[in-house]
């Protein structure tokens, strides 16, 4: 902090306030300050040894003040004394129309009164993080305006109860306007219980808990909470959330992870869920299972229609009944329509629901089948379906039979597609087929298996193996907009000359067996404004700025590229004989974006379009590009210096 600043009696806005050594900024410079408004952050507290200096400051008066951040140093030894930070908090006590306060790593036992004092008839938000030393909290229920508080590793707090939320009086509420409560890294929270004071007086707006990282926290017996909706429990026992899930009847949402001892969702937890729309579980080793028994999950969970299932290394089935149960059974359940299976890899299969719209799996290696209660068919409502890692999936059985209403489909790493059929995706915008390695071809009818008038994204990526791709088709997909065709080594052909999709807007090609030196003139739609060229063994591609240019070079068998000056992203990668790219870029009058990556030889940039671009980026392979990029006395660097998003070395 500069010195002086103490000085500046007219000074309205000062957001970052760091208290200094002894030859440092210090905290009675604030003293005339009395204009200060807006949001103000007071850091290293741990160094005002007076109090009577922190009194000084007079923030009381200090009525411009709307957001007050205390803090004291995260390092707790012997250089401080517990006594001096309660009387310097003490001494800071700010307007009473503050609307947001923060006291962060205070190291008092406990707090001084005006925290939580009811004349704070204004605040809002409350956030008391690493105080690591209090054992008690003050009487915060009495705060009447308060709307969010966050309670974060205070690791010397033990016990929660019910004077923490004690009203005014008897006839009062607890925390009147209350709608999110977080407790977080509570490592010595061991009992949270409001038993035993009058009932219904506490939280009658709480909409939200969150209970993260507090290993110890064992006992759970408070109120009933009928407004609370969501539930987040995390790296906790699941005798929190048996005791928890019971105070609500109202949840919609119910995020688990990490819950240790959580083996399955008994009926116990599953019976207060009637109301449940989002289901999260993530990340618990022990589950098995997610409930019990199928159809008594159906019957209670009637509006549920989220559900996502996460790292759950051990997750056989989603019902323990489900293994043996009969695809036609009709048991499901009927109200899902979005469910993410990721990364858990003993499931075996899965049941869908009827109503399904969005399914995505991915990483789940064990499943072999999808089955759909009730129907022989897919689901007419399934939309999007997103299928990644399975080893032993059949796809083309999938593919076969069932994909009609799809408006997504992506498909990565599932070793037994083979092939696609004809005509099924007729209402398909966007296809990715990834890392596919026993597809060898896209049917020989063009792209017959594709809607050619809705399909707006294509991605081909990374299938070793594919060997035919109708190109010459590719000017019949008139609404295709962004083109993938990446990493297929054994495609052997030439891409078109003029007959690339005619409204084409994004192209990333290259990584084909034959090189792009050999493709012959290209001619990209004057619609293009996003390029990126994989020149893997390419040779060099001179580009051009129109027909007439390639004319002129009175070669018409070699490649030349015609790129559009509506071009406002250019990437090349990977051509390691390329030398120089000045003359043919600078028709590139929109251009905005340069990425140069693995392209040793290039020594040259278009220094005309330097100046307009956002974002260059030139890689460690280039070794004299980026010299003469970087630092003060390089060629380019006084114009590349005053490009926003620039990496040359």
């Amino acid at each position: 902090m500069p010195l002086g600043i103490g000085a500046l009696t007219s000074l309205q806005t000062l957001s970052k306030i760091i208290i200094g050594e002894a030859n440092g900024f210090k905290i009675s410079e604030l003293k005339g300050l009395m204009h200060l408004q807006g949001q103000i952050s007071i850091t290293g507290l741990h160094k005002v040894f007076n109090a009577i200096h922190a009194k000084e400051v007079n923030l009381q008066q200090k009525k411009g003040i709307r957001d007050l951040e205390m803090e004291w140093s995260d390092v707790f030894d012997d250089s401080r004394n517990e006594n001096i930070e309660y009387e310097v908090l003490e001494g800071l006590r700010p307007y009473e129309k503050l609307r947001s306060l923060k006291i962060l790593n205070y190291m008092g036992m406990k707090f001084p009164n005006w925290v939580g004092d009811p004349s704070f008839v204004c605040l809002t938000q409350l956030t008391l993080r690493g105080c690591k030393s209090c054992t008690y909290l003050p009487t915060l229920g009495h705060l009447q305006s308060l709307e969010k508080l966050f309670l974060e590793s205070m690791n010397g707090l033990q016990r929660l109860d019910s004077e923490f939320l004690r009203p005014i009086n008897s006839h009062d509420f607890g925390f009147p306007s209350l709608q999110v409560l977080e407790f977080r890294d509570m490592q010595g929270w061991e009992i949270w219980s409001t038993n035993g004071g009058d009932k219904d007086v506490s939280f009658p707006c709480l909409c939200e808990i969150s209970i993260i990282n507090c290993p110890k926290l064992a006992e759970v017996a408070i109120d009933l909470i009928p407004s609370l909706e969501v539930l987040h429990i995390e790296e906790c026992s699941v005798s929190v959330l048996r005791s928890l899930v019971g105070v609500s009847s109202s949840f919609l949402e119910l995020s688990l992870k990490n819950i240790k001892g959580l083996t399955q969702l008994h009926g116990e937890v599953l019976k207060h869920l009637g109301s449940l729309e989002h289901l999260y579980v993530t990340r618990c080793d022990e589950l098995r299972y997610l409930w019990e028994s199928e159809s008594e999950a159906c019957k209670i969970l009637v509006s549920l229609w989220d559900l996502r299932v996460k790292f759950c290394k051990n997750l056989v089935s989603l019902g323990k009944n489900e293994v043996n149960l009969d695809s036609d059974s009709g048991i499901c359940l009927e109200s899902v329509r979005k469910v993410e299976l990721f990364n858990c890899p003993k499931l075996k299969s899965y049941n869908c629901p009827n109503g399904i719209q969005n399914l995505d799996i991915y990483g789940c290696r064990s499943i072999t089948s999808l089955t759909f209660p009730t129907l022989q068919d897919l689901p007419s409502t399934l939309k999007i379906l997103s299928i990644c890692y399975f080893d032993n999936f059949e796809a083309n059985c999938l593919l076969n039979k069932f994909l009609s209403s799809l408006g997504y489909l992506s498909i990565a790493r599932v070793p037994n597609l083979s092939s696609f059929p004809e005509g099924c995706l007729v209402h398909l915008t966007k296809l990715i087929i990834r890392g596919c390695d026993n597809i060898e071809s896209i049917p020989e009818k063009g792209f017959g298996f594709l809607p050619l008038f809705c399909l707006r994204y294509l991605e081909i990526n990374s299938c070793k193996n594919l060997k035919s791709f109708p190109h010459e088709h590719l000017q019949n997909l008139t609404s295709l907009e962004e083109l993938w065709i990446r990493d297929c080594p054994n495609i052997d052909y030439t891409f078109p000359c003029v007959l690339w999709p005619p409204n084409l807007t994004t192209l990333t090609i290259g990584g084909l067996k034959k090189p792009m030196s050999e493709w012959g003139p290209q001619n990209f739609p004057t619609s293009l404004v996003k390029l990126s060229l994989y020149g893997k063994n390419s040779g060099v591609v001179p580009f051009a700025k129109s027909e007439e240019d390639v004319r002129n070079r009175n070669n018409t068998t070699s490649s030349s590229f015609v790129v559009p000056p509506s071009l406002t992203l250019l990437q090349i990668h990977g051509f390691m004989e390329l030398e120089s790219v000045l003359e043919e870029l600078h028709h590139l009058t929109c251009l905005e974006e340069l990425l140069i990556r693995s392209c040793p030889k290039l020594r040259d940039l278009p220094e005309m379009l330097l100046p307009k671009l956002s974002r260059l980026w030139v890689d460690s392979s280039s070794l004299e590009l980026r010299k003469k990029c970087g630092g003060r006395k390089a060629k380019y660097w006084p114009v590349v210096s005053q490009i926003p998003d620039l990496d040359v070395g």
